[in-house]
């Protein structure tokens, strides 16, 4: 049996996904599995996909090893401990798009997933074979504590997993010469521009620009509507559209953090509305919905809200104008951001408390999540490297004055 996630709009605008067959049925327990358990916890979509990409490794596996756990469940039997690591060690194989991405399987070739990969499909898998076994054991069997052995042998299975190899987020950030030169080449009429029709060279230049000077996730940039630039106060208001009904994409880009205000240069504010008024609004159907980004290319996408996929397009083509520069991302510009942002706060004598309301405010971020911090601590890191080159080029200049070297 092959699988695959789709996702769905309702009538009432709601994202769905669901994991279905061959012939587009969705799969019963998983879909029960995600009503009462994640949808109810009104988890994010792309939480919900996770769980399901987890779930779809885990028939992979139940295929390879022809078991069947709902017919074993209802037969009162539970998971061995053999098949538990037969477990663990399957999620450590990729999966693989085959067929154009319409069917995934296994990849044949000899690959892992990253521990954190192997450590989250287990959790989910644990999890749903739980809430499977409740569903399908028989009444008569009393088999709570069999049940809670299982998944917690299935959950101490999971890899070790240590960030200790991994640069933390606050030492990430992306190097101004390499964005001036995006930005130039990014300019409309630049003969290097790698696109050549004239509004889609505009609208690209005006996501780069924002992206760098606001650090907006590339969800919220999607979401931006005209509505949401003040153009007579030139600020941008970012707003929360869970599950809107005239936003035709069924991966609806979504705000995950909280509404704000970022004020705008008057010259920012003046290149977007010259955007809006002279290019974007001229596309056929653009008006109907209103969002800012659209896509301008002829056919049946033709003025419709830019597409998760076309701005990861866009992305991608970043990446091959400065060479040597793989790195480049949405979310890379977000900590370039607070790097820049903890830049300034030093030069205008910005209090770390203050600084991190500031940047809570201006990211989205809850003051007590403690997110803002981590970006504080790389300016304390910044700081004290300063503070010790300072002792050692100090006490290098007495030794030297000293005789002693």
């Amino acid at each position: 049996m092959n699988l695959s996630l789709r996702r769905v709009k309702s009538s009432n605008g709601e994202r769905l996904i669901v994991l279905v067959d061959e012939l587009g049925m969705p799969l019963f327990y998983p879909a029960l599995y995600v009503t009462v358990h994640m949808r109810g916890r009104s988890l994010a979509l792309n939480t919900i996909q996770s769980a399901l990409s987890a779930l779809k490794a885990m028939y992979a596996w139940q295929r390879y090893y022809n078991i069947d756990v709902e017919s074993r469940f209802s037969s009162g039997e539970l998971l061995l401990s053999h098949e538990i690591h037969s477990l663990r060690d399957f999620m450590q194989k990729p999966l693989a798009d085959e067929d154009g991405g319409s069917v995934v399987s296994i990849s044949r070739r000899v690959r892992t997933v990253s521990k954190g990969n192997q450590y989250a499909r287990m959790s989910v898998i644990a999890d749903y074979l739980g809430f499977l076994a409740d569903q399908n054991l028989p009444a008569s069997i009393s088999s709570h504590d069999g049940v809670e052995r299982m998944v917690s042998q299935i959950k101490a299975n999971r890899p070790k997993t240590s960030d200790k190899s991994i640069v933390s987020r606050e030492d990430k950030y992306l190097d101004d010469t390499v964005l001036d030169t995006l930005e130039i080449t990014l300019r409309p009429g630049s003969a290097n521009n790698p696109v050549r029709e004239y509004a889609v060279q505009v609208r690209n230049a005006l996501m780069f620009a924002i992206l760098r000077i606001t650090g907006l996730r590339r969800g919220e940039l999607l979401n931006l509507k005209v509505e949401d630039i003040d153009f007579g106060m030139n600020t941008m208001q970012v707003v929360r559209r869970p599950d809107s009904k005239g936003d035709a994409r069924a991966y609806q880009p979504v705000v995950k953090t909280r509404e704000r205000v970022f004020p705008l240069i008057p010259e920012l504010a003046d290149q977007i509305y010259n955007y809006v008024v002279r290019l974007r609004n001229k596309v056929p159907g653009a008006k109907k919905h209103g969002y800012l980004f659209i896509t301008h290319k002829s056919g049946g996408s033709q003025g419709l809200p830019l597409s998760n996929a076309g701005f990861g397009k866009f992305m991608g083509m970043l990446k091959n104008i400065v060479e040597g520069n793989r790195d480049i991302h949405a979310h890379a510009l977000r900590h370039h951001w607070n790097y820049s942002f903890s830049k300034t706060c030093e030069i205008q004598g910005i209090t770390p408390q203050r600084e991190e309301k500031i940047r809570s405010y201006l990211m989205g971020w809850s003051e007590t999540s403690g997110t803002a911090a981590t970006y504080n601590r790389r300016h304390t890191k910044e700081l004290a490297s300063k503070a010790v080159l300072e002792l050692q080029y100090k006490h290098l200049d007495k030794a030297l004055k000293g005789g002693a070297l």
